[in-house]
């Protein structure tokens, strides 16, 4: 049962959320077209600040990957079986790496304009989990090429590790988004669709147009404003957003991998 003070707190947050849509729609209004106007959607906002990633955050994620690329190995790579299931706090619905070739494009789009909020959540342990690297295996195993080694796959990793993150962010949350190529990532990184990005593919395609306006909101402030399409995104400006202070956390020591909240985007491809 929901508490009385969980109750109001939903409640704040709904009305939070429509006036914020309200005013992300007038901003929007003068780039609609006059016919049929294009949907806002709501996305969270990454606003934490750049840091260099500290030496004991890349430990940590060197030992977890050892722990699961020791799990991922402990069976022999059958080049022809079949997929294996996705980690077991995948969610159910659209895939980020959908085949609809319009798509994929637009959600990157979308997610570049929040800026990997739901990347905040993936520490030290980005989210790898044993059936992610079986499937990397199979993947790189490929085109004829030999099965790669743990040490290769380990290696693979630790060289995309990047200078500077957000802070208390994903090890490979950068400035322009995951290092990790695509095939490296976990497959919850690869299928994972914030709510707001739902509603973004469920409404494009009721419409039958994909173009859409994104707007970045966090602390019931809008910060960013986008028409999205599978060209790209376009910043809407002349709008004074207000003045954010960068998070600044301290970087702990690998976090127990959870899915990301409800609301935050997935990583931009």
């Amino acid at each position: 049962m929901t508490s009385d003070g969980g109750v109001g707190a939903l409640a704040a947050r709904r009305a939070r959320d429509v006036t914020l849509l309200r005013e992300a729609e007038q901003l929007a209004a003068p780039h609609q077209p006059p016919a049929h106007p294009r949907p806002v959607v709501l996305l969270p906002a990454n606003h934490r600040a750049l840091t260099p990633v500290p030496p004991a955050a890349r430990e940590a994620f060197r030992r977890h990957l050892r722990l699961q690329l020791t799990r991922a190995f402990a069976e022999p790579l059958e080049q022809n079986a079949p997929a294996p299931p996705a980690d077991a706090d995948d969610p159910e619905g659209p895939a980020a790496d959908s085949a609809d070739l319009a798509v994929g494009p637009m959600l990157g789009a979308a997610c570049g304009t929040c800026g990997g909020a739901c990347c905040t959540a993936g520490g030290t342990h980005a989210f790898l989990k044993a059936a992610s690297l079986v499937r990397v295996r199979r993947e790189l195993a490929s085109d004829g090429m030999p099965a790669p080694s743990a040490a290769e796959i380990e290696a693979r990793y630790l060289d995309a590790l990047p200078t500077a993150h957000y802070q208390d962010s994903c090890v490979f949350h950068a400035s322009a988004g995951c290092t990790l190529p695509r095939t490296l990532r976990s497959n919850l990184c690869n299928r994972y669709l914030c709510g707001g990005l739902t509603q973004l593919t469920r409404t494009t395609a009721a419409r039958g147009e994909h173009a859409a306006f994104v707007a970045a909101v966090d602390d019931g402030h809008l910060l960013r404003l986008a028409l999205v399409t599978p060209a790209g995104a376009q910043p809407i400006t002349g709008f004074a957003a207000p003045a954010v202070t960068p998070v600044s956390a301290t970087l702990t020591a690998a976090p127990t991998p959870a899915s990301p909240a409800a609301s935050p985007a997935t990583p931009p491809p």
